[in-house]
């Protein structure tokens, strides 16, 4: 199965319209982990908002590392994925995201860089913390770093890089991490989302992996959505085959009981020495039967033939 991750800045998720909304988009994209930045929530509604979108999910908070309110959430799935937290600021979560039947493994960090340059060079140390940690293992980056790389990712263009993407740019060649081939919006951010005719437009979101991730998931890719209720797009990670497939369940075919071995197939397994208690011993059978019933439905090609 697909495996997905998302990071949105949705700024505000205090706002029960909002709060519908991101319930809307973990359901309907099949999201197992999500990550909520700039959410403006407090000590005192962090709960209840958390528990509204998230539901059953598990989920951490920066609340008590951020001086006014908390800047960045993480909620997951804990019946496909577990999440081990490393480290915790107030720009930055660097965790472990393991999925429970153990077949994908890789750390990830979480981001909300800071509207200062000055600031963001904390985050940029702390990255390349983090990358001596991830050394040749998986690593990903996900978030908001609040600057570009290039002067493409300005709508209106400039003519240099300034000190902080030089700094940005810097930080990546440090800690060694690409951006990952992603489709849809080029611009993740507008300056107004509700003018439509607004033309200021920044690449500020951003997946990003090192050498080690691409090479144990060669497939992953990343998508940026349409702005929807908040002037970020949302982002998402979508690792194919990440999550182990679901077994189909068991269905029986009228036809079965007419295939000229269907008697024979039933009367051997019942007979298969089995020791226990006798409902035991009848559950044991039944899924013996299941096996053998489904090759029997294949058999011959034709699933409808007789």
């Amino acid at each position: 199965m697909e495996f997905k991750i998302a990071c949105w800045n949705i700024r505000g998720i205090c706002h029960v319209d909002k709060q519908d909304e991101l319930k809307k988009f973990i359901k309907d994209e099949n999201i197992s982990v999500c990550a909520i930045l700039e959410s403006y929530l407090k000590h005192g509604n962090i709960d209840q908002s958390c528990n509204n979108v998230f539901g059953r999910w598990n989920w951490i908070s920066d609340v008590n590392v951020s001086s006014n309110s908390c800047r960045i959430i993480v909620g997951w799935d804990s019946n496909k994925v577990n999440v081990m937290v490393y480290h915790m600021d107030r720009q930055v979560i660097f965790c472990l995201i393991e999925t429970v039947d153990k077949c994908s493994k890789f750390y990830c960090s979480f981001i909300y860089a800071s509207n200062s340059g000055l600031q963001r060079q904390n985050l940029w140390k702390e990255l390349q913390n983090q990358a001596i940690i991830s050394s040749h293992c998986p690593w990903v980056l996900m978030g908001d770093f609040n600057v570009t790389r290039y002067s493409s990712e300005h709508s209106s263009g400039c003519s240099f890089a300034n000190d902080d993407m030089a700094d940005f740019n810097k930080c990546i060649d440090a800690i060694e991490v690409d951006d990952m081939g992603s489709s849809g919006f080029h611009f993740t951010w507008t300056k107004s989302l509700k003018n439509p005719l607004c033309g200021t437009l920044k690449k500020l979101d951003r997946i990003m992996s090192n050498e080690g991730f691409l090479k144990v998931y060669p497939q992953a890719s990343g998508i940026f959505l349409p702005y929807l209720v908040s002037d970020h797009s949302p982002t998402i990670l979508s690792i194919p085959n990440g999550l182990p497939k679901k077994k189909k369940a068991f269905s029986f075919m009228n036809h079965i009981a007419y295939k000229d071995d269907f008697l024979q197939t039933v009367a051997t397994i019942w007979d298969t020495n089995v020791n226990g208690h006798k409902m035991y011993q009848v559950v044991t059978k039944l899924k013996l039967l299941k096996r053998e019933l489904n090759k029997l439905n294949w058999s011959n090609g034709n699933v409808s033939k007789i």
